[in-house]
């Protein structure tokens, strides 16, 4: 019964054990749909909503949108970033009454995509 107890014993603790290889991975978020880039999705959405005003010499030129390194300056096109606040959130931008109109949930769409796969050019 003694050898019984320490054969039982050995088994399971050797039946817990892995090696690193073979460590769970860490959850990562998965995102999917098309790869959404500046040149090819987003910049359009800059050029017509938000450089009215965000551009040198307008009423925003403090943060200017008219290149891919302005709109990704800092954490601007970050989850949680500027963007993502302000414009998919709090949509207060572009603003009411705004010439270029407001985003359609399409765009809006395209544009949270754009930031969840980390901002590419």
């Amino acid at each position: 019964m003694k050898q019984f107890l320490i054969f039982a014993a050995i088994l399971i603790l050797t039946s817990c054990a892995y090696n690193k290889d073979e460590a769970p991975a860490p959850s990562t978020p998965v995102v999917t749909g098309p790869k959404i880039t500046y040149t090819d999705h987003t910049k359009k959405l800059f050029d017509t909503y938000c450089i009215t005003c965000h551009a040198p010499l307008l009423t925003q030129a403090n943060f200017p949108l008219t290149s891919y390194s302005e709109v990704t300056f800092g954490n601007y096109a970050s989850i949680g970033g500027i963007i993502e606040k302000r414009v998919l959130i709090q949509q207060n931008m572009p603003p009411s009454g705004s010439q270029a109109g407001q985003l359609t949930p399409a765009e809006m769409d395209t544009l949270q995509m754009w930031i969840d796969q980390g901002a590419p050019q």
